[in-house]
């Protein structure tokens, strides 16, 4: 007589094998080979009263993927193993116990033994107590469809972002999913008042931290914290709720904003291992214009540029950011102007203090790499405005003679740089042609001998490495190339902006940011008997305008 096993009955049901279930339709003849849950049961429990064993306990995973083995009932099961409540696993085929060769081939050979279980995997025929040479093809098998799987994923996610389909799980602080498309995003206005604020700060010169520091101050919720309360449910996870500055960064630099979509930056390290790994930019999902965007073009462009600046805005002693901070550069080497305070103290006992920006390239090296340039900021100001009042005087009058001079300055401008650009472009295809060539040459007289394995997988690596390069230079020349081509009907933008300060008395951070690019100061020259210096302006846009 068989002997008497107190059976545990395990069954799984992937998302993939539910969907996969409902594809075959009612009046499929392999219907009762559905791999449903109740269907899995029944097969069991008829096999287990033909045999007269004892139904323990049924151990039931459904939707859990069969690549990971940290399933409840899954986990369960282990337990009552190891307290011996259960002496024997039916499955109803190997691939419900899991779809990863190597860990199954672990419970099968070395777990299951070692706990005393036996272990049988009904449709395959496979049975522990019995010398079954099939099991560990069989694990292979489910591996390759496990693998599989998870390749078709993927292609799946690609192509829906690459239609401009949002697939990540949580939506962006400032937007929700609709709710009648959960891969689209629509503005949710509450946060998305906080990201203009956000950027609104920083286009004021205002650092992450400081940033962060603000909101806190104002007791803003934090995105997490916004996320759970429209979900009308508490935060689970243990943080501190504040605002940090990697939150701020990552939401100034999130393209997003502006109604982009770019995903597709993080991946698993493998189908086996769910470690998050970032993707090189190569890899990324870029789409245009997917949704509305929350934040105007210009300002992501100014932020962009105050985070691509070479130094932090200088702050004054109040802790503020000076006037020009970022904006003001010496004309004659071309280094950034250094913001100083100076007290001098009058006659009469009171405390004076000047304000004025100096090269820094002076300021660091001395006499010998270049002279002092020093500008006090009130006169620096005045004459901005006053060449602000001027160019604002001149559209009022003549429009289209200003428009004109412009056209001519940019167009000639940019003809040389369009030459030189077009001209580094071509440069770099050149060289990655030439690569591709040698790559293929190396190839070539590897097979053919002339050169040993190590030599050839040493100089493979060191082309292809360049020819990447090279690739990523040309599509840079080209994008270069197309943001001067869009530059030459930016006039008008232009004429736009500056009417709107043809009266102004004063200059804050914001009037410079949105009018002026740079301004560059020339040194002090004594010519006669007057002290002469050149200081250009160059307006967005346009740039410098003579």
């Amino acid at each position: 007589m068989d002997r008497q096993y107190n059976v545990g009955l395990y069954v799984r049901l992937s998302v993939e094998d539910a969907a996969n279930s409902q594809k075959r339709g009612k009046g499929n003849p392999f219907q009762n080979e559905s791999t449903s849950i109740e269907n899995q049961k029944a097969v069991l429990r008829e096999y287990i009263q033909l045999r007269g064993w004892n139904v323990t306990q049924v151990y039931a995973d459904d939707g859990f993927s069969g690549g990971n083995y940290d399933r409840p009932a899954f986990r369960g099961m282990m337990e009552d193993a190891k307290a011996g409540i259960i002496d024997l696993i039916l499955v109803k085929d190997l691939s419900r116990l899991g779809r990863d060769y190597i860990e199954t081939g672990r419970y099968t050979d070395e777990v299951f033994p070692s706990l005393g279980i036996r272990f049988i995997a009904l449709m395959d025929g496979i049975d522990s107590e019995g010398c079954d040479d099939i099991m560990p093809f069989r694990s292979i098998l489910n591996d390759f469809h496990l693998k599989d799987l998870s390749r078709k994923i993927k292609s799946v996610l690609r192509a829906k972002a690459e239609a401009g389909a949002y697939i990540g799980a949580f939506a962006p602080f400032g937007y929700i999913k609709d709710p009648d498309n959960h891969h689209k995003l629509i503005v949710d206005e509450p946060a998305a008042a906080i990201v203009r604020r956000i950027f609104d700060m920083r286009y004021k010169g205002y650092g992450f931290r400081r940033i962060a520091s603000l909101l806190n101050d104002d007791k803003i919720t934090t995105p997490k914290d916004h996320y759970y309360q429209r979900e009308e449910r508490p935060n689970p996870y243990r943080q501190n709720h504040l605002w940090n500055d990697v939150t701020i960064r990552v939401i100034l630099r999130n393209e997003v904003y502006i109604g982009n979509m770019v995903q597709n930056k993080t991946g698993n390290l493998s189908y086996k291992n769910h470690k998050l790994i970032k993707k090189p930019k190569s890899e990324w999902v870029r789409v245009e214009g997917t949704h509305e965007p929350i934040i105007p073009l210009e300002v992501w462009e100014q932020v962009c540029k105050i985070d691509n600046a070479p130094a932090r805005p200088k702050r004054t002693g109040n802790g503020e950011i000076s006037l020009f901070s970022g904006l003001v550069y010496c004309f004659d080497c071309g280094f950034a102007m250094r913001y100083q305070q100076e007290q001098h103290k009058r006659k009469n006992g009171n405390m004076v203090i000047y304000k004025s920006y100096m090269c820094g390239n002076y300021s660091r090296s001395g006499k010998g790499a270049c002279s002092s340039h020093i500008i006090y900021i009130d006169r620096l100001s005045e004459i901005v405005i006053a060449d602000i009042r001027q160019k604002a005087v001149m559209i009022e009058h003549d429009e289209d003679s200003i428009l004109e001079r412009v056209g001519n300055s940019r167009a000639a401008e940019s003809q040389s740089q369009l030459a030189a650009l077009d001209a580094a472009k071509r440069a770099a295809e050149n060289r990655r042609a030439e690569l591709e060539r040698l790559i293929q040459s190396l190839y070539e007289d590897k097979v053919k001998g002339n050169i040993s394995e190590d030599v050839c997988a040493r100089l493979i690596n060191q082309y292809e490495t360049e020819r990447r390069e090279k690739a990523q230079e040309a599509q840079e020349m080209t994008a270069r190339v197309e943001s001067f081509q869009t530059e030459q009907n930016n006039a008008q933008e232009w004429v736009k902006l500056i009417r709107q300060f043809n009266d102004v008395e004063a200059l804050d951070r914001d009037i410079l940011l949105k009018l002026i690019d740079k301004v560059e100061i020339g040194e002090r020259e004594i010519i006669g008997n007057q002290k002469q210096r050149e200081i250009r302006i160059y307006y967005k846009f346009v740039g410098y305008i003579g």
